[in-house]
């Protein structure tokens, strides 16, 4: 019964973490729903791995696109940052090449969204996109993550 009762909390606390980014409008990129997975490498943490920097679930993605397909992205996490607690964003051009997006906080857990799109040889963009939960707070991140 006692390693019944902890499958069951162990499959809860995946559930949780496989859908934090519900709800964000960037969430159909994580997914592979905007850009298909298998031209995505994605990344995804959680548990005590990353607890010396206070983060609790770490996801990332990234990908090479067209500049039609950056500006897809980068306008959903626009909207996200419209939604957040705060955001610090700059453009080159019209789009959006760097944010770091503390959204509203789950309970006492702090979310946030990093955001990177950098040019390519080939006329396109190589776009980075980090979800992260925990109790770090955004000088926290800022001393983990330099903008390059």
């Amino acid at each position: 019964m006692k390693k019944t009762i902890i499958c069951l909390m162990s499959l809860l606390l995946f559930t949780g973490a496989a859908f934090a980014q519900k709800g964000l409008d960037c969430y159909p990129v994580f997914q592979g729903k905007v850009i298909p997975e298998r031209q995505m490498v994605v990344t995804e943490v959680r548990g005590d791995g990353m607890a010396t920097y206070k983060i609790s679930y770490y996801r990332s993605v990234r990908f090479q696109v067209d500049t039609l397909s950056a500006r897809k992205v980068a306008a959903l996490v626009e909207a996200d940052a419209l939604a957040a607690d705060s955001a610090e964003t700059e453009k080159t051009g019209a789009l959006l090449t760097y944010g770091l997006i503390q959204l509203k906080p789950l309970g006492i857990t702090r979310r946030y969204l990093c955001y990177q799109a950098r040019p390519t040889d080939y006329h396109g963009w190589m776009v980075t996109m980090i979800y992260l939960e925990g109790t770090a707070t955004l000088k926290d991140l800022r001393s983990m993550f330099e903008k390059q």
